[in-house]
């Protein structure tokens, strides 16, 4: 059988960019051909406790550091199927997921649950791979085995995992935009969810990557400048930061290319960094069971910050080889404007929940992928997400779709993020809740308050006027970098018991 391409292309490029520096933190910087012969002999290690192709591995480590990407490369040069959690504050639910990706070893570098798996040091198996010499590498996988079951923040209910072949994750790379290497790649998420894939396209390309843990606003602005210059991916909540740290609010320099997507970002505050920090700024909207589906291009933020500012507001259009389209509760395709679930097929797709194939068939249907997400087209065939359809609020039998409350709640001056989550109510059935952070030099008031949702009335309707507001110091975030919506609703619903937070 004929070895994985996403494997052996990757390969292929340490290879053909040996000498080259790779992978650094700080001083530290491994070249190509070391960050291959490190995943090499590490694979060794991998193989000697049992792990193979289609062996369950799972990698729990405490800090986005280079092994967890050493480790990553490894399973993949073994053919098996790999979990990744990187730990933190927002993380819950460790123990059902390690016994849910049914592991055959679990490499860590903290403690964790146990669940019958075999265990290794992450620290014992890298010194265990630099007492072996490098060898040829070898590549077990095949396109058809699973590559990775990656899983979903759990925001409402338990995490589900996502099962993506190798050749999913081929086509996921066939949909990157070029230019990767053609500046260092600075990664600040986690390396068990979108940074870690990144990476593996940067060194495909040729690039270097380095790595700053923890993200701080004046740290990321020092590493900028040092490596000018930087592309890097940065979730919605880092952007809000480093606008309202004021020695980053004005620009970044040496920062060219900028990547996000992980959450709804308020127009206004995108004008904002897009006009302040200058570069080229792109969006890529997508799922763990999905990959890329659309893209907001670099002259797509251009027009929207000149002549067409409503494009701030989408998600882009669909990127080649993907298919969206819009559709009602019965499945027929709705006309542009209309607000329906999104519906996506391409090869990029999940093979389908691990474990649960009810579950599957629920999303999956004759080729095609239920998102979850409900948005509208647009005459040119921009995508405008309106909310994920677990997130609409139901007041008086209407949908109320909490992103186009967030955005105009933001559109206040002295609001600088916007949450909107729904809770019980016994007059209409539930209410629209927010949850606002102050802009920076402004102070919590009802009177701010009450003028933000007057912009929500008059930019929507009565309905989607929010109830009760609770002004936070920042908002709670799940392990992923979203605003944690599930924490919100309880927070939310313990302050209806208590008579909080009314408007």
């Amino acid at each position: 059988m004929v070895a994985a391409r996403y494997v052996t292309e990757l390969v292929a490029a340490f290879e053909r960019h040996a000498g080259r520096p790779a992978l650094g933190t700080g001083p530290v910087v491994l070249e190509f051909q070391e960050v291959l012969d490190a995943a090499g002999r590490l694979a060794g290690v991998l193989a000697e406790s049992g792990i193979g192709r289609g062996s369950g591995l799972a990698c729990v480590a405490g800090t986005n550091r280079p092994e967890v990407l050493l480790v990553r490369i490894a399973a993949h040069l073994l053919g098996a199927r790999l979990t990744q959690v990187v730990t933190g504050p927002a993380l819950y639910g460790l123990e059902f997921i390690l016994r849910d990706c049914r592991p055959d070893l679990v490499v860590h570098d903290v403690p964790v649950p146990g669940t019958g798996a075999r265990r290794l040091g992450l620290d014992e198996a890298v010194r265990q791979s630099g007492r072996s010499a490098a060898g040829p590498v070898s590549v077990r996988a095949r396109d058809d085995d699973v590559a990775r079951v990656t899983y979903t923040g759990g925001t409402t209910g338990r995490p589900k995992g996502v099962a993506s072949t190798f050749g999913a994750m081929a086509a996921r790379n066939s949909v990157r935009p070029a230019g990767w290497a053609k500046t260092d790649y600075l990664s600040v998420t986690s390396l068990a969810q979108r940074s870690g894939g990144r990476c593996l396209e940067q060194f495909r390309a040729g690039g270097r990557v380095e790595i700053l843990e923890p993200f701080g606003t004046r740290e990321f602005a020092a590493a900028c400048r040092r490596l000018a210059p930087v592309s890097t991916y940065l979730t919605t909540s880092m952007v809000y930061r480093l606008l309202d740290d004021p020695v980053t609010a004005r620009g970044v320099p040496g920062l060219e290319v900028v990547s996000y997507g992980d959450s709804p970002v308020h127009p206004e505050r995108l004008r904002e960094a897009v006009t302040r920090w200058g570069g080229r700024w792109r969006q890529g909207y997508g799922t763990n069971e999905a990959g890329v589906v659309c893209r907001l291009s670099p002259a797509d933020h251009d027009a929207g910050v000149g002549a067409r500012p409503e494009l701030l507001a989408s998600v882009g259009r669909p990127v080649d080889g993907v298919e969206a389209e819009v559709r009602d509760e019965r499945g027929a395709v709705v006309a542009a404007g209309l607000t329906g679930e999104v519906w996506t097929r391409s090869a990029a797709m999940m093979s389908g929940y691990w474990g649960r194939p009810g579950m599957t068939a629920e999303v999956l249907r004759e080729g095609w992928l239920r998102t979850g997400d409900l948005g509208h087209f647009d005459g040119d065939g921009y995508l405008y997400l309106d909310d994920r359809a677990v997130d609409v609020v139901m007041v008086d039998g209407d949908n109320v779709y909490c992103v186009p409350v967030e955005a105009a709640l933001a559109r206040h001056p002295a609001v600088a993020q916007a949450v909107v989550v729904g809770r019980h109510s016994d007059l209409t059935g539930e209410e629209v809740c927010a949850f606002l952070v102050p802009a920076v030099g402004c102070g919590p008031s009802p009177e701010v308050a009450g003028e933000a949702c007057d912009l929500v009335e008059r930019a929507l309707a009565r309905a989607h006027r929010p109830t009760a507001v609770f002004w936070v110091a920042e908002v709670p975030l799940t392990v992923r970098g979203k605003p944690d919506k599930r924490r919100l609703r309880e927070r939310a619903a313990a302050a209806a018991e208590a008579g909080g937070g009314r408007a």
